[in-house]
C-alpha cells in the first residue's frame, strides 16, 4: 500500500493507493494531520509514504510514525523524477510544482506540457517533449486577489468569488468581481498564447481547487481531476522503486 499526502496552504489531502488504484481519499486540516496519520499507521499496512508540502517539511515526524515504511520526501537529494530539472534555483522549487510536473509527464509523455495550477497561488510549469523542466511563473490566486483588495485599501469590501459575464461593473462589488475574474482569465490566456509562439502543439493542463471557474473560458485545455497531483506522487514511488 502507498500512503500519499498532499499538503496545501488551506487543506491536506490523504490518499491510500494499491498499485495504481485509489482505495480512499480524505481531506483534513493541517492541524489534524499528524493525529490522522498516527491512527492510520496503526491500522493499515503501509509500504511507502510520500508527501508533497507547501508549508513545512514533515519528513522527521512521518519517519517517526511510519517506522516500518519507507518515507519519501520530494526534497530527498537522490530522488528520481521523470524530467530533467533545469530550474536555476532547484532547492526553491516547490513540492507541488515538482509533483504536478511529474504527473504531467507520466500522464502525457513526450508532449510539450504546460501545467497551470489554480490554488492559493497560480503556478505555471512547463516541461518540453524531451522531458526538460524549465520553470514557469507564480502569481496570486483567486482568494489572494480578493483579500489584497480589502486588506490593503480602506474602502473596498471583503468579498467571496462570484463570476459574472458582465464587462462593466455598475457598482463596487461588480467591479471587483469583474476585475479579479477577467484579470485571471486574461493572464492565463496570455501565458498560453505567448508559449504557443515557440511551442504551437502545447498541451495545456489546468488543475487546482479554483480551476473550475475557467471551464469554457480557456480554449483547448485539459481540466485534470482532483487526484492529478496524488497520481503523480504515486508514480514517483513506482519510478524510484521498480
Amino acid at each position: 500500500m502507498n500512503y500519499i499526502i498532499d499538503i496545501g496552504n488551506t487543506r491536506v489531502k490523504i490518499y491510500l493507493f494499491e498499485r495504481e488504484k485509489i482505495l480512499s481519499r480524505e481531506t483534513v486540516s493541517e492541524s489534524k494531520l499528524l493525529s490522522k496519520v498516527q491512527n492510520d499507521s496503526k491500522s493499515i499496512k503501509i509500504d511507502f509514504v510520500i508527501f508533497s508540502s507547501v508549508t513545512k517539511d514533515y519528513k522527521k515526524e512521518l519517519t517517526k510514525i511510519f517506522k516500518n515504511s519507507k518515507v519519501i520526501s520530494l526534497s530527498d537529494k537522490n530522488l528520481q523524477f521523470p524530467f530533467k530539472n533545469n530550474y536555476k534555483s532547484i532547492s526553491s522549487l516547490g513540492d507541488d510544482r515538482k509533483a504536478l510536473s511529474s504527473a504531467a509527464v507520466f500522464k502525457y509523455p513526450n508532449l510539450n506540457n504546460l501545467v497551470i495550477d489554480l490554488g492559493s497561488c497560480i503556478t505555471y510549469d512547463f516541461i518540453d517533449s524531451s522531458n526538460n523542466y524549465f520553470g514557469g511563473a507564480i502569481s496570486p490566486g483567486l482568494s489572494f486577489r480578493y483579500r489584497s483588495l480589502s486588506e490593503y485599501t480602506f474602502n473596498l469590501p471583503s468579498l467571496e468569488f462570484k463570476f459574472t459575464e458582465k464587462n462593466i461593473g455598475t457598482n463596487t462589488e461588480e467591479s471587483i468581481h469583474i476585475g479579479v475574474s477577467n484579470g485571471i482569465i486574461s493572464e492565463v490566456n496570455r501565458f498560453i498564447n505567448n508559449l504557443k509562439i515557440d511551442y504551437p502543439d502545447l498541451n495545456v493542463i489546468i488543475t487546482g481547487g479554483d480551476s473550475m471557474f475557467l471551464r469554457n473560458k480557456i480554449k483547448n485545455a485539459i481540466f485534470a481531476d482532483q487526484d492529478f497531483l496524488a497520481i503523480g506522487l504515486n508514480n514517483i514511488i513506482k519510478l524510484n522503486n521498480d
